[in-house]
């Protein structure tokens, strides 16, 4: 058994603004997410799943994922990736980012991951981050029908960094497929 622990996840949220930060926690076994836990601090709401019985927030029941199409969704991704950078062609996001309802960036991928496991917006993109961002959500996003995979369709490496893409049902095929093909992730 692994277990994924984030203590502050948005530690610049955290040391500027003391709100958009969380405590992430994911216990893996044989690479199977069992358990998520997400607490947003600022908001006292605790987000948690075990595999099989559903996601809840403070309680409540987290209703199931609903398919998405690209031009009526909100995708949180870092504007970092859309201007010209070190570590991709920033090109390659830019027809996502124009064909999309709209993009946002909340600097928290744990919180981002709640943001779409909630249904507040439809799909989740990065291109950096460590298992400890994303093991407790992962668990909780996939528990309401959400995918949750690298930026290449496979599942994610829990053992180093790794690109994300999370997004509902439908959404996450249509980036995949006329997005994302081309990228050498």
């Amino acid at each position: 058994m692994v277990w994924l622990i984030d203590p502050i996840d948005g530690t610049i949220n955290f040391i500027h603004q003391q709100r958009n930060f969380a405590i992430s926690v994911g216990v893996y076994e044989n690479g199977i997410g069992k358990i998520g836990l997400v607490y947003d601090v600022a908001r006292d709401e605790l987000y948690h799943a075990m595999k099989g019985q559903g996601a809840y927030v403070n309680g409540k029941k987290i209703q199931v994922l609903e398919p998405a199409r690209v031009k009526e969704s909100i995708i949180a991704l870092n504007a970092t990736w859309l201007m010209e950078n070190k570590r991709i062609d920033h090109r390659l996001l830019i027809p996502l980012a124009m064909n999309a309802r709209g993009t946002r960036s909340y600097g928290t991928a744990a919180l981002e991951l709640m943001l779409v496991a909630m249904g507040r917006v439809d799909a989740y993109i990065s291109l950096r981050l460590s298992p400890w961002d994303i093991g407790g959500g992962a668990v909780i996003v996939e528990e309401v029908g959400g995918i949750v995979t690298n930026l290449r369709g496979k599942e994610l490496d829990f053992l180093s960094q790794d690109t994300l893409l999370v997004a509902k049902p439908g959404l996450h095929q249509e980036i995949l497929r006329n997005y994302l093909k081309n990228g050498n992730w």
